[in-house]
């Protein structure tokens, strides 16, 4: 499973949901929980609409998702 969408799913929240809250598009959103996108690849972009959507900075976002990464959340798992 890919790290961002671990992360959301933790954060019981939608990509639908960052979308609205946020503007950025729900495609861009797919694109970035694709299952071969590597958290070395997502842009600020999405980390700061999450971050929006989340009431964090970016800088939380993208904390927890090293952290989620290094605990072994990586893509085809």
């Amino acid at each position: 499973m890919n790290v961002l969408q671990k992360y959301l799913d933790q954060n019981k929240i939608t990509r639908y949901q960052v979308a609205k809250k946020t503007g950025i598009a729900n495609t861009t959103l797919a694109n970035a929980v694709k299952d071969t996108k590597p958290l070395s690849g997502q842009t600020v972009k999405v980390i700061s609409a999450v971050a929006q959507a989340l009431d964090k900075t970016p800088g939380q976002v993208l904390d927890d998702l090293i952290a989620l990464d290094k605990e072994g959340v990586h893509p085809l798992n």
